[in-house]
């Protein structure tokens, strides 16, 4: 190698050797890095960590004591509060339920929360009255009272099936239906009650309180004491019971003492037959005794008394008595 370029070399020094670095200013190249330790950074340590312990230390009691003090301040102002004491529950109903029986079902005390009060938990006590269809509640925190709107279920029949300990007309052994065919015990016997016509079911399979009963003839009969009772409002025979004979017939006994046998199909059609047949026998004065409205044509109708068949237009090769005659005519 030439001379110049060896002095060049070591005038630029370790710096110009490919691959070296150069040392930080004030640093040593060959120091380790060691972590500081000497007494006094110990006793900093020991002050740094016992501040943070009184600091953390401080804020615990503080948290306790807001705690404390929140918590007397809610039994304060509203657990103890006598404004939001419950003083009165109001029952709003109309039904066989008595007022005091459902203020029992809640199961509320006079005195308790009103704010504190499951409103959810007072529903479903209720709905667990077969006689209740609907309930809605109110709470009045400046008078302290609970108000319940109870909705029953509004009779239409007493059901009756002695095997089943169902007795019509009987407070605490009578059943009542509703419209829409669910059952519920009657608890007092009133006038109104006590006039509502009898379904009798001695086939019925089981009673469910508050479940609508899944029985095609009993849903037919509702709805023809719906029928027969639009009927009496205008003027004809009240109907006094039903008798389910057959799954497909059903007895009415009347007020007049009528008994008139309906099959559970075409109601409409039947009653409109019903209406005639009454119309003609009150225009001529006779005495129906018995009608069976399953035939679709001759209707055998029987009356109590031989009926003036005067102006009816009988088939003289063909001799039949009364009732068969009367019948052929009023089709």
């Amino acid at each position: 190698m030439p001379l110049s370029r060896i002095q060049a070399s070591t005038r630029r020094g370790p710096e110009a050797v490919p691959g070296h670095k150069r040392p930080l200013p004030g640093r040593s190249p060959t120091a380790a890095k060691l972590p500081v330790d000497s007494p006094k950074i110990r006793a900093m340590a020991k002050q740094e960590a016992t501040r943070r312990g009184y600091t953390w230390a401080l804020r615990l009691i503080l948290l306790i004591c807001f705690t404390g003090l929140l918590k007397v301040t809610v039994q304060e102002a509203i657990l103890k509060n006598p404004q939001f004491e419950l003083q009165q529950v109001a029952v709003q109903t109309l039904g066989p339920l008595s007022v005091e029986k459902i203020v029992r079902a809640t199961l509320l005390t006079r005195g308790e929360n009103l704010l504190f009060i499951n409103m959810r938990e007072v529903r479903a006590r209720l709905h667990q009255l077969p006689a209740v269809a609907s309930v809605t509640l109110e709470r009045d925190f400046d008078a302290g009272i609970l108000t319940l709107r109870v909705k029953q279920r509004q009779p239409v029949a007493w059901l009756d099936c002695p095997r089943l300990g169902l007795i019509a007309g009987r407070a605490g052994e009578g059943w009542l239906l509703d419209a829409e065919g669910v059952p519920f015990p009657c608890d007092a016997l009133t006038e109104a009650y006590a006039a509502l016509p009898v379904i009798q079911h001695e086939a019925l399979a089981q009673n469910t309180p508050g479940r609508p009963l899944d029985d095609f003839s009993l849903l037919a009969a509702l709805d023809l004491v719906a029928a027969l009772d639009a009927r009496y409002e205008a003027g004809q025979p009240r109907a006094l019971a039903l008798q389910l004979q057959t799954p497909y017939s059903i007895l009415g006994r009347f007020s007049d003492k009528t008994q008139v046998i309906f099959g559970v199909d075409d109601l409409d059609l039947q009653l409109a037959r019903l209406d005639r047949v009454r119309d003609e026998a009150r225009r001529r004065g006779w005495e129906i005794d018995t009608l069976n409205l399953l035939a679709r044509q001759n209707v055998p109708v029987t009356f109590r008394s031989p009926p003036d068949l005067a102006g009816l237009q009988v088939p003289a090769a063909r001799p039949v008595t009364a009732a068969r005659t009367a019948s052929t005519q009023l089709r």
